[in-house]
């Protein structure tokens, strides 16, 4: 059964592009004494699953349960174990994005980022611009009261607070120098 579990998870694998060498398989079973209604998940060993094996993972399984509820049936021959569910979690690397710097853009282009105003309460109801995100570029500084939307995300920049577009395209939020 695990080398059948361990094949599919290879070929999803595959399919999102991890080389073979690349992958890794984890095996886990769900185990309980049975009658119980509830289980405690333990790692398998790798390779083919003997005697030896199987008794490891009950082994583990007996600590598990000790650990979790404060008892184990370890020397108990009455008290079986039951597996009940195997499981196979196939894993690929996921290697960090680089970090790439935005190209620069002339100046000006936060007054074309505008997209509208709506009214906004910031301890009263303000007028406010809204702004486009994906117009913004490295450098450019939204003065608050604003509203900056995008598709997945709405950032509220309160009065005395600006937003500044950094390197990298994040939003920075300060607040401004009283003067």
């Amino acid at each position: 059964m695990f080398a059948e579990l361990e094949g599919q998870a290879q070929t999803a694998l595959d399919g999102e592009g991890f080389e073979r060498s690349q992958q890794r398989m984890q095996r886990t079973a769900d185990l309980r004494y049975v009658g119980q209604a509830f289980e405690v998940r333990v790692p398998v060993p790798d390779g083919q699953l003997d005697a030896e094996g199987s008794d490891t993972v009950a082994q583990a399984f007996h600590a598990a349960h000790r650990q979790l509820y404060g008892y184990d049936f370890a020397d108990d021959p009455r008290q079986a174990v039951e597996w009940v569910n195997l499981r196979v979690s196939g894993i690929g690397p996921i290697r960090r994005p680089d970090m790439v710097e935005l190209e620069i853009r002339a100046e000006g282009t936060v007054a074309g980022a505008v997209s509208g105003t709506r009214r906004v309460f910031f301890d009263d109801w303000v007028e406010t611009p809204t702004y486009n995100r994906p117009d913004l570029a490295p450098g450019d500084v939204v003065s608050g009261p604003a509203i900056i939307e995008e598709f997945g995300s709405t950032v509220p920049v309160h009065p005395g607070f600006a937003a500044t577009v950094d390197a990298y395209g994040n939003l920075l939020l300060t607040k401004e120098d009283a003067r």
